[in-house]
């Protein structure tokens, strides 16, 4: 009896410390993918009960927004911050505390959805719509 509740415990005890929490990993990677890259704005789009609205923005002068190694941000409007990447509920965030040009506090939050070498999809809901912003680092 005493070798089945040996058998069971030890069973217990290796398959819960085998989980891995790869939160960390993700992180670190969406760091990695991110920083010190020049971000230009390709499109966005506004998707609601109406329907999906899309603006482009390629080859035009548009907006970009940069995020650097030592964790902070500056984009083509002036704005100036630090950024953190997250994860909430699942889901990965880019998160910023940031002054714009004439010294106005404001933060903002995305979703990410997708994340590569070279491309970014973010997001976030209000009213009931989702905006979406696409970014490539090429222009």
């Amino acid at each position: 009896m005493k070798k089945y509740i040996i058998l069971i415990c030890t069973s217990i005890f290796l398959l819960t410390s085998c989980n891995k929490d790869t939160t960390g990993a993700e992180i670190s990677l969406a760091y990695q993918m991110i920083s010190d890259k020049i971000w230009y704005l390709d499109y966005n789009q506004t998707i609601s009960s109406k329907g999906t609205s899309t603006k482009t923005y390629i080859g035009q002068s548009t907006y970009f927004v940069k995020f650097l190694k030592n964790f902070t941000t500056v984009d083509s409007d002036g704005i100036n911050g630090t950024y953190t990447v997250v994860k909430v509920n699942g889901k990965l965030q880019i998160q910023v505390l940031a002054k714009t040009a004439g010294a106005n506090s404001l933060e903002y939050i995305y979703d990410i959805e997708t994340l590569g070498a070279n491309n970014m999809i973010l997001y976030y809901v209000s009213s009931g719509s989702t905006i979406k912003f696409f970014y490539s680092t090429s222009h």
